[in-house]
């Protein structure tokens, strides 16, 4: 699976990467800024009403228990927009380093899925391109994901290691694991390994190289090399 882009074609999607990265950042701050403040403003007004039922006379309780429901499923949907910007809020990749932006990423993983990442860094991880930066912050993030939510893995293995110009990215884990075969052929499913195709694509637009290995019930290994620039 090796990439077979020009020069120019990578720098072109290098461009794109980095505009694309850009609207993903602008997107989070419109939900920050607009469905956040929103649902803050309903939650505020109805805890106001909450107090004032509960201050009258007259029996009130069922209009009570429908106001607590209501509490909850904001509380719940606030979590939810949370989780979300938390995930897709790009990092500073032009001030942080490589291994910076994937040490966040894995602390960040551990945090919300409460599972375990180990991260092995071999040979000293040299100063890569943007958009290289970008790539296998995305793949990481994604490979992760799949392991969890499909893999039922609650343990992933990551390696970072640099070979000349070259620096390769390992995900492991010891999930039940899927036929790649069977999933490249089919296409990616909304329910099943979504994004394994997009990760492929965006190690060979860079001009690298992307393999799977897994089977049912072995665990996955996902191998990404790219140039450093």
């Amino acid at each position: 699976m090796n990439g077979k882009h020009s020069g120019a074609e990578r720098q072109a999607y290098g461009r794109m990467l980095q505009i694309s990265e850009g609207e993903v950042g602008r997107i989070i701050l419109d939900i920050h800024d607009g469905p956040v403040q929103h649902i803050f403003a309903a939650l505020s007004q109805l805890n106001l009403v909450r107090r004032q039922l509960g201050r009258a006379d007259n029996d009130r309780s069922d209009e009570l228990e429908r106001i607590d429901r209501s509490v909850k499923m904001l509380e719940s949907a606030l979590n939810d927009i949370r989780t979300f910007m938390g995930t897709f809020r790009p990092p500073e990749f032009e001030r942080r380093d490589l291994l910076a932006v994937l040490e966040g990423l894995a602390i960040q993983h551990e945090s919300t899925s409460g599972n375990t990442v180990f991260l092995e860094v071999e040979n000293v991880v040299p100063e890569v391109a943007l958009p290289v930066k970008i790539a296998l912050y995305r793949i990481l993030q994604e490979a992760l994901a799949n392991s969890t939510r499909h893999g039922n893995a609650d343990r992933h293995y990551v390696r970072l290691a640099s070979f000349g110009n070259t620096v390769t990215l390992e995900v492991a884990d010891e999930g039940r694991g899927f036929d790649p075969d069977a999933v490249f052929a089919r296409g990616d499913d909304p329910g099943q390994h979504l994004g394994l195709s997009g990760m492929r694509e965006r190690a060979q637009l860079l001009g690298g190289s992307f393999a799977v290995e897994s089977a049912p019930g072995r665990g996955t290994r996902i191998t990404v090399t790219v140039p450093c620039s």
